[in-house]
C-alpha cells in the first residue's frame, strides 16, 4: 500500500508543480538551464563552479573538449572494459567463426557467440554511462548521444553486433563538434552503417558480379542518407534522386573473401559499380567510381536543406520540441557560412535570446537515458552494475544501441511523457534513493540541484520521512523535466 500511495502522490505532485512557471530566469536558473542542456544535469559543485567562472566561460570550455581530461579513476574504469578499444578485425577474429555456417549447424557455438557479442554491447554501454556521468566534457558526451541517434545503427543487425563499438568510437566520437562533412563521411565509410542499411549489397544489376545477395540495386542507404542524415524529408529531392544516389553508391561496401575479418574494412568494389554518368539534384555526376560518392557527400553536406535540417534537429534537441523558426534560421545560416562547423552552430544557439527564453526552461521531459544519468550525477552515486542500469533504461523504452529504425529515438515530449513513464522513473528514483549516499543529508542533493523547487515540492519533501526525501526529489517534476 505504501508503494502505491507514494506513486499516486508523485503523479499528483508532478501535475501540480509542472504547471508553475516564472516569467524570467534568474542567474541561478540560467546556470541550471545550461547544465541541463549542455550537460546531463548538475553534479555536486557544478553550480558553484559556473557561478565562479560565469556561464559564457563554461560554454566556451564545453565547446573545446580537447582542453579537458577524464580523471585517473574514470580512465581506469574504462581501461577495464576489455573490448572497448579493440579493432573490428580483432573482435571478428575473436568472436566470429570464419565459417558462419557453423553457427546454424552448432547451437552451442551460436550460444557462445551470442554471449561473446553481448559482452561487446555491455562494455559499450558501460563506457557510455561512465563517460556521460563522469566526464568534465559534458557537451561532447551529449553530442555523442545526439549524433549516434542521428546516424543510428542497430546493434542487433548481423555483424553490427561486433562493429557497433568501433562505429561510435571511430565514426562518431571524434567528429561530434567538428565539421559535419567529416562526420557524414566517417559514417558513410563505416562497415556498421553499410551493413545496417544494406549498402554492402548494392550492385549494378548489369554487372557481371550481380549474383547471390548482391544481385541489384538496394536503395536503403541512399534514401536514409537524404531523408534522415542530410536534406530532410522535405529537403527538395525526388524519388529519382534516391534511385540515382543508389546507383552512385553501387559497389560502396566492405571487404570480401574467405577471411571474415576482411568484412571489417571499407572496400569499394569497382566491378559492382554503375559507371554511367548520372543526374543528381540537378547536377551531372560523371562516372568515376568511388569519387562519385565523395562528390555527392560534398553536395549534400553544403546543401541549404541540410543546414536547415541539422539546425532544426539541434534546436529541437537543445531548446524545444517546436523550436523558434528565427533561431533555426540563424543556426542554418551559420552552418552555411562556416562550412558546417558544428561548434559554431552550437555557439550561436547557446548565445541566442531564444535559448534563454524562460518558456523553454524545464520544458522537455527527460528521456530514459538522460533521466538515469542525471540522477547518477546529482546523487554522486558511483554505479558498478551497468547491466542493471541498461535494463532500467531499456525498461523505460530506450534500450541503448537497440533502436531498430534508422531515425533513432525521438527527443520530443510526446514520445516519452505519459503516466507509465512517470511511474517507471519513480521506480528508478526509489532504487537510487535507497542505494546512493547523499552526504550528511538530503540537503546535499537539494544544494546540488540549486534548491530550485516549487513550494508544493518543497513542502512535500519537508513533510516526508528522511528516508523518503531523496526519492521525492528525484521523482519531482522539477527533476523529471530539464
Amino acid at each position: 500500500m505504501r508503494i502505491k500511495f507514494v506513486s499516486v502522490f508523485f503523479i499528483a505532485l508532478f501535475v501540480l508543480a509542472s504547471s508553475v512557471h516564472a516569467e524570467q530566469m534568474n542567474e541561478q536558473e540560467r546556470i541550471i538551464h545550461i547544465l541541463n542542456r549542455a550537460a546531463y544535469g548538475p553534479s555536486p559543485g557544478d553550480i558553484e563552479e559556473i557561478s565562479r567562472i560565469g556561464i559564457d566561460a563554461y560554454i566556451e570550455q564545453q565547446l573545446h573538449p580537447e582542453r579537458m581530461t577524464l580523471s585517473a579513476q574514470t580512465q581506469s574504469q574504462i581501461a577495464e572494459l576489455k573490448t572497448i578499444n579493440a579493432s573490428m578485425s580483432d573482435l571478428l577474429a575473436t568472436f566470429e567463426p570464419s565459417n558462419r555456417m557453423l553457427l546454424k549447424q552448432n547451437p552451442d557455438l551460436r550460444k557462445q557467440v551470442n554471449q561473446d557479442e553481448q559482452s561487446i554491447l555491455e562494455d559499450l554501454i558501460a563506457n557510455k554511462i561512465i563517460r556521460a556521468v563522469e566526464s568534465p566534457a559534458q557537451l561532447k558526451e551529449v553530442m555523442v548521444d545526439f549524433w549516434f541517434n542521428h546516424f543510428n545503427v542497430f546493434h542487433g543487425k548481423d555483424l553490427d553486433r561486433v562493429f557497433i563499438s568501433s562505429y561510435e568510437r571511430d565514426a562518431i566520437r571524434p567528429y561530434v563538434l567538428g565539421h559535419f562533412r567529416d562526420l557524414l563521411g566517417a559514417t558513410a565509410h563505416h562497415p556498421a552503417m553499410l551493413f545496417y542499411l544494406d549498402n554492402w549489397l548494392n550492385t549494378d544489376p548489369n554487372s557481371l558480379q550481380a549474383r547471390g545477395k548482391q544481385n541489384g540495386i538496394n536503395e536503403n542507404y541512399a534514401r536514409e542518407i537524404m531523408e534522415l542524415h542530410t536534406l530532410g524529408v522535405d529537403g527538395g529531392y525526388a524519388q529519382q534522386d534516391v534511385t540515382t544516389l543508389a546507383h552512385i553508391l553501387t559497389g560502396w561496401g566492405v571487404g570480401k573473401g574467405p577471411d571474415i575479418t576482411l568484412r571489417s574494412e571499407f572496400y569499394f568494389d569497382p566491378q559492382r559499380h554503375d559507371w554511367n554518368s548520372k543526374q543528381f539534384l540537378g547536377q551531372t555526376i560523371q562516372g568515376s567510381g568511388d569519387s562519385e560518392v565523395e562528390r555527392v557527400l560534398d553536395i549534400l553536406a553544403r546543401h541549404p536543406s541540410t543546414a536547415k535540417h541539422i539546425s532544426f534537429e539541434l534546436a529541437q534537441y537543445f531548446v524545444a520540441d517546436e523550436p523558434p523558426e528565427g533561431l533555426v534560421n540563424k543556426m542554418a545560416q551559420t552552418f552555411m557560412n562556416t562550412g558546417g562547423d558544428i561548434s559554431s552552430v552550437l555557439s550561436v544557439m547557446f548565445k541566442s535570446e531564444e535559448f534563454w527564453d524562460k518558456k523553454y526552461y524545464r520544458n522537455k521531459f527527460k528521456p530514459p537515458f538522460r533521466y538515469v544519468v542525471s540522477s547518477l550525477r546529482a546523487t554522486g552515486f558511483v554505479p558498478n552494475d551497468f547491466l542493471q542500469l541498461q535494463h532500467a533504461i531499456g525498461g523505460m523504452g530506450e534500450p541503448l544501441y537497440n533502436c531498430q529504425t534508422p531515425n533513432g529515438y525521438a527527443n520530443t515530449n510526446d514520445a516519452w511523457l505519459n503516466s507509465d513513464a512517470v511511474l517507471k522513473r519513480i521506480n528508478i528514483a526509489k532504487a537510487l534513493g535507497h542505494a546512493a549516499t547523499f552526504g550528511s543529508s538530503t540537503a546535499t542533493l537539494g544544494n546540488t540541484l540549486g534548491n530550485d523547487f516549487s513550494d508544493t515540492t518543497r513542502q512535500a519533501v519537508n513533510a516526508s520521512p528522511p528516508q523518503m526525501q531523496a526519492i521525492l526529489v528525484l521523482g519531482s517534476p522539477e527533476f523529471l523535466y530539464y
